[in-house]
C-alpha cells in the first residue's frame, strides 16, 4: 500500500476533503496511521515538503499535541541527519523508508541550548522524517519494520 508514499502525499494535498491547514505555519495537515503487527494508532501529520517547511521544521513551537507530529518529505532516498536547533520540544524521530517503513528511530532528541548543536542520524536510508513528542515511541511500542499510512 506505501510503495508510492511520496506520490500518495501530493495527491493526499491536491484532493483529500481530509486535510486542514495548520494556522501557524499554513502547512498541510493530514490524518495518518502508525500500523504495527499487533496494533495501529491514528496520528494527525503536518506536512513539510519545502526545503524552507523542513528547514523550519518544529523550531520555535511551545506545544505538539499527543497524537501529532510532523512529517518531513525529502525528494529521494538517503541518511537523514537532524538537529534540535531552536526546538523547544523534546522529540522522537521516526526515518521511513520510501514505502513507509520506520527503518529507524532516534528518541528523547533533546533540544538544543547551545552552538554548535550535536547532529543526530539516521543510519539508514529514509526518505521521510516524523517528528513526534519524546517519549510516544516507546509510549505507544512503536519499532522499526512499523509503518506510516496515509489515506
Amino acid at each position: 500500500m506505501n510503495t508510492q508514499l511520496k506520490i500518495s502525499l501530493f495527491l493526499i494535498i491536491l484532493i483529500s476533503p481530509h486535510f486542514s491547514y495548520a494556522t501557524a505555519s499554513n502547512q498541510p495537515l493530514g490524518k495518518g496511521v502508525i500500523q504495527s503487527a499487533d496494533h495501529s494508532l491514528n496520528i494527525e501529520v503536518e506536512i513539510a515538503f519545502s526545503r524552507a517547511q523542513r528547514q523550519q521544521g518544529l523550531m520555535f513551537r511551545t506545544s505538539l499535541g499527543e497524537n501529532q507530529g510532523m512529517l518531513f518529505s525529502y525528494p529521494d532516498q538517503a541518511p537523514r541527519r537532524v538537529w534540535m536547533k531552536d526546538t523547544l520540544l523534546s522529540l522522537d524521530v521516526l526515518f521511513l523508508d520510501h514505502d513507509g517503513r520506520i527503518v529507524a528511530i532516534q528518541e528523547n532528541l533533546q533540544p538544543c541550548r547551545q552552538d554548535p548543536c550535536p547532529i543526530s542520524d539516521s543510519g539508514e536510508a529514509a526518505m521521510y522524517m516524523l517528528e513526534v513528542n519524546a517519549g510516544y515511541s516507546k509510549n505507544h511500542a512503536i519499532k522499526t519494520g512499523d509503518s506510516l499510512q496515509l489515506p
